[in-house]
């Protein structure tokens, strides 16, 4: 059935890796010809904005997983994740080639039910009670979008990070996440964070890190549609 759908099932598989890849590692490179691939691929707009999510929602997951320091333990087929030795993140344009980001997210009501569920999370963890000083979270979410190159965020001054701790672990869990350690935890503990408002730090990182690609895929796809 899905043969008879998509047509060249390894093709399709192909072109939603290579999406998923470029919308992880380099957001700023997604643009309205990455859509067009995988509608050329027989996706409709509602199938790409389902893919777009899951990358978005996975770029939380593992962000608030290498931030506490949780081991996978799926079973299944998934290959586990092999550290190779990088410690650097692909180099970042300045955001004069960030691409164009919409505002908010219209094109997500082509999927009702993960629009109102994806409304709900935001409330809980952006406007719920926190622990962190609202100032505290909006400079997090720039620090995230930024790394993101999301133009719909205003970006803060990256010599910030130098000499916050808070600012420079936001830093590291959204450029390199891979690399968080516990030294990384403690030296927000040091602070006088507890362990509550640290989780808050994460998944505000954690979420930007999202919530931007989403923006950044919905755009492209916006603009796809014309």
């Amino acid at each position: 059935m899905l043969g008879q759908t998509f047509g060249d099932l390894p093709a399709l598989d192909a072109c939603l890796v290579d999406f998923a890849r470029t919308l992880t590692g380099r957001p700023w490179a997604i643009g309205p010809a990455d859509i067009g691939r995988l509608a050329a691929a027989g996706l409709p707009d509602e199938t790409v904005t389902l893919v777009i999510g899951l990358v978005a929602m996975f770029n939380y997951l593992t962000r608030v997983a290498d931030g506490t320091g949780v081991e996978a333990d799926y079973g299944g087929e998934l290959p586990r994740f092999v550290y190779r030795g990088r410690t650097e993140a692909v180099p970042r344009p300045g955001p004069q080639e960030w691409p164009p980001v919409d505002g908010p997210l219209e094109l997500l009501a082509l999927l009702p039910g993960v629009t109102a569920a994806w409304n709900r999370w935001r409330a809980y963890l952006l406007d719920g009670p926190s622990p962190l000083p609202e100032a505290t979270r909006r400079r997090l979410r720039a620090i995230a979008a930024r790394n993101a190159c999301d133009s719909s965020v205003e970006p803060p001054d990256p010599a910030e990070e130098s000499g916050d701790p808070v600012a420079r672990f936001a830093g590291k869990l959204s450029r390199t996440p891979w690399l968080m350690a516990q030294p990384d935890v403690d030296e927000l503990r040091a602070t006088g964070l507890d362990d509550l408002a640290v989780l808050h730090v994460i998944a505000t990182v954690a979420y930007q890190s999202a919530e931007s690609r989403l923006r950044i895929g919905l755009s492209a796809l916006a603009r796809h549609r014309g």
